[in-house]
């Protein structure tokens, strides 16, 4: 008797867009940024969303395979997106969602040098 062939394990990867990367209108492919809990460095992460941007909260399943040409990627076969429950640099402006910690410091120093000129 034929056994059906074992279904490879699939993981679990939840964590905040930095960016999306690339995102098809046609059919919803998207490669994404993420910053991804128990990961130091931010992951790449492609499957299909119909709408997705950045500051938005990702659980995604699936497998992680290395590509060629991108290297290590999190190919999601499920991807399930919400709002964030807290505040982080990169939801903090409504305009831009791409904040990074240059700009963010450069805003502290401008405001401490205003706090310091107005007292």
């Amino acid at each position: 008797m034929k056994s059906e062939p074992a279904l490879p394990d699939r993981e679990l990867l939840t964590g905040l867009v930095e960016r999306v990367t690339y995102q098809s209108a046609e059919n919803g492919f998207c490669v994404l940024r993420v910053k991804a809990r128990g990961h130091r460095e931010l992951v790449s992460l492609v499957g299909h969303a119909a709408m997705i941007s950045a500051g938005e909260w990702i659980t995604a399943s699936g497998n992680w395979v290395s590509d060629r040409t991108h290297g290590q990627q999190f190919k999601a076969r499920f991807l399930k997106t919400s709002a964030p429950t807290s505040i982080s640099t990169s939801n903090w402006d409504p305009l831009a969602a791409n904040w990074n910690v240059s700009v963010l410091f450069g805003w502290i120093i401008a405001l401490m040098t205003l706090t310091r000129w107005l007292v």
